[in-house]
């Protein structure tokens, strides 16, 4: 089943048009990557799933259309999106943060609940509860970012270059992390990442976007064994 859709999507910022009609999906408890290069329309393509800027074609949310909606409908209705460059909340504290991704909720137990689970899955944000997020380091930070997304209970977690800017150690348990909330979770991702190597070691299906329009999809065993993909993004 798939819980997200995207048809036929063109977006772009005022007359410079970014994406020529991509078309997506991802599956229920599955993981999907996006793979490209510098400018390629990646960041865009997440920004336009959300509500952040408009677009053309359909994206559908367990078979809703969400195109035309706004980023907080869209949030609303389950689709949670960790954009580049972390955004936390910086003069909160990490609790707080955490608490902020849960706002729309209502259940006070469950909220409790996964806030204990953010705990388990970050121990490090445990340990920093009470620090504001502008004193964590960088790795802390998308580590937050990831947690406060999780908070809303998604459908749907679009994750934009999670490694970004982070130490190689750092990156690796942030992305076993990754692997293990979707298997704990049944979490449904969009990761669209450089690091094609380690997002390609726990995605089940993966697309290749060049210039704005998908060159390339396929599962992830055979988008990481394709010549093409070796040699342009994995070093090969």
């Amino acid at each position: 089943m798939k819980v997200l859709q995207i048809d036929n999507m063109v977006a772009g910022y005022g007359r410079i048009r970014v994406l020529h009609g991509i078309s997506i999906s991802v599956e229920e408890g599955s993981v999907a990557v996006l793979l490209g290069a510098n400018g390629a329309g990646k960041t865009t393509t997440l920004r336009a799933i959300s509500g952040l800027i408009k677009s053309e074609g359909s994206v559908r949310l367990d078979d809703r259309e969400l195109r035309g909606q706004t980023a907080d409908n869209v949030a609303r209705l389950g689709l949670a999106h960790a954009a580049e460059g972390r955004g936390t909340f910086t003069d909160l504290t990490v609790e707080e943060n955490l608490r902020v991704g849960a706002f729309r909720r209502t259940d006070r137990d469950g909220i409790a609940q996964d806030l204990e689970k953010m705990y388990e899955l970050f121990p490090r944000l445990r340990e920093r509860r009470t620090q504001k997020a502008g004193s964590l380091s960088g790795g802390e930070q998308q580590m937050l970012a990831v947690g406060r997304a999780l908070m809303l209970r998604p459908r749907v977690l679009l994750l934009d270059e999670p490694s970004l800017g982070l130490a190689p150690v750092i990156v690796n348990g942030l992305f076993d992390t990754l692997a293990r909330v979707n298997k704990e979770l049944g979490t449904s991702m969009l990761i669209v990442e450089q690091n094609a190597n380690l997002a390609l070691q726990i995605a089940d299906y993966a697309y290749v976007l060049e210039s704005g329009s998908i060159s390339l999809h396929g599962p992830a065993a055979e988008i990481a064994a394709h010549d093409g993909v070796r040699a342009a993004y994995l070093g090969d």
